[in-house]
Formats: C-alpha cells, structure tokens, sequence
C-alpha cells in the first residue's frame, strides 16, 4: 500500500483523480488539460506515487546494507 504524508486536500483529490485514469494516455491528456502550476503539481504527485511504490518494493534493503558494510574503510 502507498502512503503519502502530509498532503493537503487539494493534493489528496488530485491523486484520487489521477488513480481514477485507466490508462498512461489518458493521465498524458488529463495533464495537458492543466494550467502550468496544477501540471507541475500533479507531476510531484506522480513522482511522489513512484518513489513510494519504490521505497515499498526495496522495504530496507539489510542484506544490501549488510553485504555493503564489507566494503567499508
């Protein structure tokens, strides 16, 4: 699950629209739709989402972190 902290309701009902997109094209569309400060708004949000799904994906990352402390001077 993505969790984002900190966001006003503004944000929060962009994202609610950007999730209700089906498709890539669509969310390109919506974009365009924007004026420049809600674009630019909505691709922070996108990359919010991104780098949340990623940080979920690697979870700690001990191992790495483990077999990267060997390499420590």
């Amino acid at each position: 699950m993505i969790k984002i902290d900190n966001l006003t309701p503004y944000q929060v009902e962009m994202l609610d629209h950007m999730w209700s997109l089906e498709t890539y094209e669509e969310f390109q569309e919506w974009i365009n739709l924007l004026d420049e400060d809600d674009r630019i708004l909505a691709e922070s949000l996108a990359q919010m989402v991104i780098l949340a799904e990623a940080d979920e994906l690697l979870g700690d990352c001990k191992e790495a972190k483990e077999v990267l402390s060997k390499f420590v001077l």
